[in-house]
């Protein structure tokens, strides 16, 4: 199982399942983490195994989808080749959580997806629909073929600061239900 990211940017990259965090645990970052940046995603789990899905066909290959939040250790981001896949491998830091909704639930009224920071809202989202998913479903297919049980996540906004060594309680709610609930501890 991978985590396919349609970045902000509108590039592609690939976590591993490793990163994977759905049960809200608490995190707790590696001794030389100084600093975390966030990203918030919808994301939609793949239904169905493929390669080079057309656009039209795309709402076939997934069956359900979420809003997350995707964390990246910000001081390993540097302009060295690899400080970016270093940072997006770094465990339990895609809170991306079960279970998911159908799919249907992104057109509904009254859907806000909002995250808080020690209950302070720093991210409210009143979008997303299918359309989003599948054209990053087809675009990341051109280059890799998916399975049942990965992951497809639209990034809605580029990295910003969450915490440093003070660590954060972050929570979330889509449509007035809580989604995520985790403090990160440093």
């Amino acid at each position: 199982m991978n985590i396919i990211v349609k970045t902000s940017d509108g590039g592609l990259m690939v976590r591993p399942d490793t990163t994977w965090e759905k049960d809200n645990e608490d995190f707790f970052p590696p001794e030389f983490v100084e600093r975390l940046t966030y990203t918030p995603v919808l994301f939609a789990r793949v239904s169905k195994p493929g390669r080079s899905v057309g656009i039209q066909f795309a709402d076939r290959y997934f069956d359900s989808v979420g809003f997350g939040v995707l964390l990246y250790p910000e001081n390993l981001i540097t302009e060295k080749e690899t400080g970016l896949c270093e940072a997006t491998m770094i465990d339990h830091t895609s809170f991306l959580p079960c279970p998911t909704f159908d799919k249907a639930a992104l057109g509904q009224e009254d859907n806000s997806f909002i995250l808080r920071r020690n209950g302070e809202t720093i991210y409210q989202y009143e979008g997303g629909n299918v359309s989003m998913i599948k054209e990053a479903l087809s675009q990341a297919t051109r280059y890799i073929f998916i399975r049942t049980g990965d992951l497809i996540a639209i990034e809605l906004e580029g990295r910003k600061p969450v915490c440093g060594k003070e660590g954060a309680s972050i929570s979330a709610t889509w449509g007035g239900k809580s989604i995520l609930d985790f403090n990160i501890v440093f």
